[in-house]
């Protein structure tokens, strides 16, 4: 993961390439993925049978936070 200041400059480090520009996300919305049980509760003892439970949650955050972008399916 990098972290950038702004999309310009993401967009000026020399990793970047044309056609990911829905790679770049906004760190709230990083946070609100971030924020959903399947990262909240890892240290959890149940967390590797529980994981399928937090998978739903997971990937409708992701589809809201991005705009359902292709880039971003799983």
């Amino acid at each position: 993961m990098n972290l950038f200041r702004s999309e310009e400059n993401a967009r000026q480090w020399f990793g970047f390439r044309a056609g990911t520009e829905a790679g770049i996300m906004r760190l709230p919305d990083m946070m609100a993925i971030m924020s959903t049980p399947r990262h909240r509760e890892r240290l959890n003892g149940h967390y590797v049978s529980a994981v399928p439970t937090y998978t739903a949650e997971f990937l409708a955050k992701v589809k809201a936070v991005t705009h359902d972008d292709p880039f971003w399916n799983p």
